[in-house]
């Protein structure tokens, strides 16, 4: 499904048929309706909901934040927009540990992000990349040591 302002409400039915096909071979309650589809999409604001881009325009899907193999339900508050790749990437992991992981790659806590971290008490940081250039670390030039070789050299000895 695409992300416009004015949603087809064909698509939307289907879709939620397709979610209540899934919840059911899951043994998982709720249902949602093409209108609750709908209202839940255009909360989103046109934007991913775990990493924050932009999806006007764009390829949409819904993710059930507890997914539906681990007792998550077909509810509305259990849905949320997602991009293709965040609800690929996903799948069935745990919704902190994704909330985490997207956290550490992106540095974006988006409001999703921050309540589920909040929910689940999980405290993420931002895993800096090992090899970068020293501006890409966020340090300004002046918190820098200047005589520090930057990148360090690495020596390995028998």
């Amino acid at each position: 499904m695409i992300y416009k302002d004015h949603l087809d409400f064909a698509a939307l039915r289907q879709y939620a048929s397709a979610l209540k096909e899934r919840a059911t071979l899951a043994g998982a309650a709720g249902e949602v309706s093409a209108t609750m589809l709908r209202d839940r999409i255009l909360e989103s604001g046109g934007r991913c909901e775990w990493c924050g881009r932009n999806l006007v325009g764009a390829e949409i899907e819904l993710d059930h934040v507890v997914s539906l193999a681990q007792g998550g339900g077909n509810t509305p508050v259990n849905l949320v927009v997602a991009c293709p790749d965040c609800n690929r990437r996903k799948s069935q992991k745990h919704p902190a540990r994704f909330a985490v992981e997207i956290f550490s790659e992106t540095g974006v806590r988006t409001d999703l992000v921050a309540r589920v971290l909040a929910h689940y008490r999980v405290e993420a940081s931002r895993q800096l990349p090992l090899f970068s250039a020293a501006t890409d670390t966020g340090m300004r030039e002046s918190e820098q040591d200047s005589d520090a070789e930057y990148p360090p050299q690495y020596r390995w000895e028998d």
